[in-house]
């Protein structure tokens, strides 16, 4: 028996769309996901086994955590809330989309002033999402408009693939070059359809587009196929290394992506320039001028060079000390056989070295230290000492100490 809640919470089908909640998410955006989750896993394991790098992203995840709730707490006192005595028209557009495409329970939703900016985005705290819309895009738009239930749910996307989680632990591999920006890219993609599902048809998600890049006034009024015809006129080296370095895909393509699915026909896929390719390798994550991104890419390089510098230093100063007392040893050796031979302890190093002699040339510490003799009383050989290391039984106190750390 179907009750008439379930019915209300049934999303109406889109006739006019070629989509259904299973096919929003791009397959490429799956694929993507496996090979940067394969790659994260693999630095994350790193960081684990260093004591160091535990401390170093514990340390980032306090930061991240303080500055996002930072971010929030101005949202929550600063920007206006969206509920039923606040702008109810546009809350009850966002419990509709949310509705539409099953997120529960519905994030919070703000509006706040962002000096003439045409932007919407979602945000994550404390288990619970958030979406904002920019004053000056909702004025474009319009409080009940279908434009508007594009913008909606395209944030709304983010949260219900949970991007914004994704975006933290996630944050190696989206600092491949070329892969993460892919990445990052396909979830902008997926969206846009969970926002053309939201809205019902491809014309509102077009206009919404045309609105961002045309602005306010003007927007809505462009010729949507001229302006899609740039992703394919408008190539060359800078545009095609511009395209694989963002985040985002440019405008002209996401409005090609949206009127292929309004004609159900394939976008047809512009080539790209192949030294775009190469030079692209080098812009790990891609715009990484953005300032949340080079932190993020600035924390997880400090954290390897945490772990790397001081192994490679006690495995250097180790190495060191092992030749200086194989050179000990060595020289050690020839003592004892001189006092074999001559029954009494040598009074100068130089009796044991020579072309004629036991050891054929000097030994030299990799420190610069020089090896000295020392006769001692009572005892059958010398003590042999190096300047900078001391003797044989200092280096093992060296080694012991090294162990316990």
């Amino acid at each position: 028996m179907v009750t008439r809640l379930q019915l209300m919470n049934t999303p109406p089908p889109a006739a006019s769309l070629p989509l259904t909640p299973n096919t929003l998410t791009l397959p490429k955006e799956r694929t993507y996901f496996s090979l940067v989750l394969i790659f994260s896993i693999l630095v994350w394991l790193l960081l684990a086994v260093s004591i160091i790098g535990l401390i170093y992203a514990a340390v980032f995840a306090a930061v991240f955590w303080l500055a996002n709730g930072l971010m929030v707490a101005r949202l929550r006192s600063e920007a206006v809330k969206v509920d039923e005595r606040q702008m109810p028209e546009l809350h009850a557009l966002l419990r509709e989309v949310c509705g539409r495409l099953g997120v529960a329970p519905v994030p919070a939703l703000y509006v706040v002033q962002a000096g003439g900016t045409l932007n919407a985005f979602a945000a994550r705290h404390a288990g619970r999402g958030f979406v904002v819309v920019f004053s000056d895009f909702l004025e474009a738009l319009g409080p009940g408009s279908p434009e508007l239930k594009f913008v909606l749910g395209h944030e709304i996307g983010h949260i219900k693939s949970k991007h914004i989680l994704k975006q933290i632990l996630l944050a190696p591999g989206l600092f491949l070059p070329l892969l993460g920006p892919a990445y990052r890219r396909s979830w902008e993609s997926s969206c846009d359809r969970y926002g053309a599902y939201a809205a019902g048809d491809t014309d509102s998600a077009v206009r919404a587009m045309l609105t961002l890049g045309g602005g306010r006034e003007r927007g809505r009024q462009l010729n949507a196929e001229v302006f899609a015809s740039q992703h394919r006129e408008e190539r060359g080296f800078f545009v095609s290394l511009h395209e694989l370095i963002s985040t985002y895909p440019t405008l002209s393509k996401r409005v090609t992506d949206l009127l292929a699915l309004k004609s159900a026909m394939p976008a047809r896929r512009p080539a790209r320039n192949p030294l775009a390719y190469f030079l692209a390798m080098f812009v790990p994550g891609g715009n990484t001028a953005a300032p949340a991104n080079a932190l993020i890419f600035i924390v997880i390089i400090g954290l390897l060079a945490a772990m790397a510098i001081p192994a490679f230093q006690k495995v250097h100063q180790s190495s060191i000390a092992m030749v200086c007392r194989n050179n000990l040893r060595q020289l050690s050796a020839a003592s004892d056989q001189y006092v074999l031979e001559t029954g009494h302890q040598p009074n100068e190093i130089t009796e044991l070295v020579g072309p004629d002699k036991y050891i054929k040339t000097m030994l030299v510490c990799p420190r610069g230290g020089t090896y000295e003799l020392s006769p001692a009383e009572g005892q059958d050989a010398p003590r042999i000492v190096c300047t900078v290391h001391g003797s044989m039984e200092d280096l093992q106190q060296q080694f012991e100490k090294s162990r316990q750390k």
